[in-house]
């Protein structure tokens, strides 16, 4: 990679770096913002799981669409903003003080929870299809914010390291704020239990954001275009231009192509592959969101903080390999004898039926091609943590500092157009008759060639000395 130069000193803080990434989260300049991410992911999920449970359980019947189409419209409506919204926070973003930016944006998310408590009480779908709306274009404003802030906030040495506490807190926050989210709606006092979380999180949130020390522009102001198409096309061929930085980004957008993957079709495996209930799916999303944590705060102890492309190959060939052990596993894992038939009836119960023959945990882990799945499933996650927390360094530094928001809000444009491209294809291959353990291996081998790229990057590697022996740098 290119080397340049460490950025400005830490603010709000002592200008020794901290001795480890944990030790950050005794600082000012980085617990605060830590907490304010955390909250958010983690209110993000609480809602839009609270909000898909209800719709696939009580109000389904009101608008007379098939559950999946539901589920599939809540999704697109929630990452919508992340494609539309985002270039013109980048720019909002490298124009002001970045904590200023960090509280309009979680004051704005109380107001939105507080719309969310009237839509649960109303029941009205359409109410909180708007919400989750507002929900994602809130989030799509702070998404260029946390990472650019970061080169502000810490030294380089620290930045692997903050971006590995901050990568691994928003995994373990989707997981936590999915379970909470499911569990809560359905209970006898669910929408109160739901409605008061997400707004008290949403005030702690806020407060949280107030302790965010001042982190000005650093250059000119940019102009702000708020037609989005435009800023979008502007955004991509400014980004474009800076070859290192964007393959970054191209980089990164891999990643959320394949997690959106996993987590699209994970319920699928659960319920269509093994037959089992809901509970076996939330182990796996645990085991994931885990995985995923431990791998990008492994990625830092590692690379000893110093920022390099040398892990992301490791990274890519890693989710290559598990994915082959996965397939193999999946079928494996299939149960046979007695548990046969339920496994079949579970597939032709209607999702929405609350008493259904699923296998329950004891029942599916009772054999060891489950234990398999579950260990495979960290692994990818692992792997996939170890693959994506350098490139966000990478990104960090390779872009201008006065632009530095901007890249990030360009790399969230390809992330959600990653997504949606995974989820056509995906589309398109279950209707070519592939199974859902075959999609998974198919999309992960595909870390095979994006092991070979990234490897180029780090040609002092052994993976990039093999990497630059297939294919030389021009």
């Amino acid at each position: 990679m290119t080397e340049q130069t460490a950025p400005d000193q830490p603010v709000g803080g002592p200008n020794e770096p901290a001795k480890s990434q944990f030790a950050l989260l005794k600082t000012r300049r980085f617990l605060p913002l830590f907490v304010v991410q955390f909250l958010g992911a983690f209110n993000d999920q609480v809602f839009q799981k609270a909000f898909i449970a209800l719709i696939t359980y009580r109000l389904a019947d009101q608008v007379g669409l098939s559950i999946p189409l539901l589920g599939l419209l809540a999704s697109a409506l929630f990452i919508l903003p992340f494609a539309i919204v985002t270039p013109t926070a980048g720019q909002i973003a490298d124009r002001i003080d970045k904590a200023r930016m960090i509280r309009w944006v979680k004051a704005w998310e109380i107001v939105v929870m507080g719309m969310a408590v009237i839509g649960y009480y109303t029941q009205s779908i359409g109410f909180l299809y708007l919400v989750l709306f507002l929900m994602g274009a809130q989030s799509a404003m702070f998404a260029p914010v946390k990472y650019s802030i970061l080169p502000q906030y810490l030294d380089r040495s620290e930045l692997l390291g903050g971006n590995a506490l901050v990568q691994g807190a928003t995994f373990l926050a989707i997981i936590f704020g999915t379970i909470l989210g499911n569990e809560l709606i359905l209970t006898e006092r669910g929408v109160l239990l739901v409605s008061v979380t997400v707004v008290a999180v949403a005030v702690v949130g806020f407060i949280a954001s107030l302790y965010t020390p001042p982190a000005p522009a650093q250059g000119g102001a940019p102009k702000v275009d708020w037609f989005f198409p435009r800023a979008i096309w502007h955004l991509v061929a400014r980004c474009r231009a800076n070859w290192p930085a964007f393959r970054v980004i191209l980089a990164i957008s891999w990643f959320w192509f394949l997690g959106a993957t996993f987590l699209a079709l994970l319920s699928s495996l659960v319920r269509e592959t093994f037959g089992a209930n809901y509970s076996v799916l939330t182990i796996l999303l645990a085991a994931f969101s885990i995985g995923i944590a431990c791998g990008a705060v492994a990625s830092s102890v590692l690379s000893k903080g110093r920022i390099s492309a040398n892990l992301a190959p490791v990274g890519a060939l890693g989710l290559a390999i598990v994915a082959v052990e996965l397939w193999f596993a999946a079928s494996a894992a299939i149960p046979t004898g007695e548990l046969a038939a339920r496994v079949i009836a579970c597939r032709e119960t209607p999702m929405n039926q609350l008493v259904t023959p699923c296998l329950t945990v004891s029942e599916f882990f009772s054999t060891f091609g489950a234990w398999r799945v579950l260990i495979d499933f960290i692994l990818v996650a692992i792997f996939a943590g170890i693959y994506v927390t350098p490139l966000n360094a990478i990104l960090q530094v390779e872009a201008p500092d006065a632009e530095r928001a901007r890249y990030i809000a360009c790399s969230n444009v390809l992330d959600a157009s990653g997504m949606v491209v995974s989820a056509g294809l995906g589309a398109v291959l279950v209707m070519v008759g592939l199974t859902t353990a075959d999609i998974l291996a198919l999309f992960t081998l595909t870390g095979l060639p994006v092991c070979l790229i990234v490897a180029r990057w780090a040609p002092d590697t052994a993976l990039g000395r093999i990497a630059l022996s297939i294919w030389p740098q021009r």
